[in-house]
């Protein structure tokens, strides 16, 4: 709120847009969870392998589709929830940075699912109190401190990524001890 109504206005708008390309790949990954783990439980490692590797792929395409839809289009999108001049600049600036995370969080919510599907809850969800509240916040606050509100908008892209790397190392640990 230090930064006045307009920012926070934007960052509303901008935080609903932007969750149409984090439930897109979010959707893909839980949608493929069931067969996943039919696929571990019935012991077929290599189905278990294709389905992950060929719903990673969607995952990224979509995701990079999503965005590059995003960013050509965002002034018309933020458009779309509001008319206020300064509200849409600020909301353009925002839904910029919080795209840069678009095409790799799917990557997130897939490592999520193989590490629920393979009876591995718990890092699962370790990692996702980590990217809305362990993490985000701390940097939230940082980010702030050293870069005002720009540093504030790049904080969950920034969050997302150290996310989507921590699952990588994780669900790669994982995959060796389970699979």
């Amino acid at each position: 709120m230090a930064y006045g109504n307009a920012p926070v206005a934007a960052i509303g708008i901008v935080f609903k847009a932007n969750m149409f390309i984090t439930f897109l790949q979010m959707g893909l990954a839980n949608g493929v969870q069931p067969l996943l783990g039919y696929s571990y439980g019935a012991g077929n490692r290599e189905r278990f392998i294709t389905v992950e590797r060929y719903t990673k792929k969607c995952c990224l395409i979509v995701g990079v589709l999503a965005t590059a839809l995003f960013f050509f289009f965002r002034e018309p999108i933020i458009r779309l929830f509001i008319s206020d001049t300064e509200v849409i600049n600020y909301g353009v600036e925002m839904l910029i940075a919080y795209m840069i995370s678009g095409p790799v969080i799917g990557i997130l919510f897939m490592n999520m699912n193989c590490m629920q599907s393979t009876g591995n809850a718990l890092p699962a969800t370790i990692l996702s109190i980590l990217r809305q509240g362990v993490l985000l916040i701390p940097v939230l606050y940082g980010l702030n401190a050293l870069l005002g509100l720009h540093g504030v908008i790049y904080g969950q892209a920034l969050t997302d990524y150290v996310a989507v790397l921590l699952s990588i190392v994780i669900w790669r640990w994982k995959r060796r001890k389970t699979l």
